[in-house]
């Protein structure tokens, strides 16, 4: 299975778009985050994600925890 984030630019359209994916009978809406804080730990794991998949790739190259502990 895949996840996709989505982002609302219009939040009154919450409700249409719900009720379209709710007709699709290959998606299904686990969650709504609605805190902020919520949103914004979400959306910095997301990146970090991102960036270990880089790293992974050997697109970008990110320090070892190891490392990272012993010189701060």
């Amino acid at each position: 299975m895949e996840q996709i984030v989505l982002q609302l630019k219009n939040t009154r359209k919450r409700r249409l778009l719900l009720e379209l994916l709710g007709e699709l009978d290959f998606v299904k809406v686990t969650s709504v985050i609605r805190d902020g804080r919520k949103v914004a730990f979400a959306n910095d794991l997301l990146d970090a994600l991102m960036e270990a998949k880089a790293d992974a790739r050997g697109e970008k190259k990110l320090t070892r925890a190891r490392d990272f502990l012993k010189h701060g």
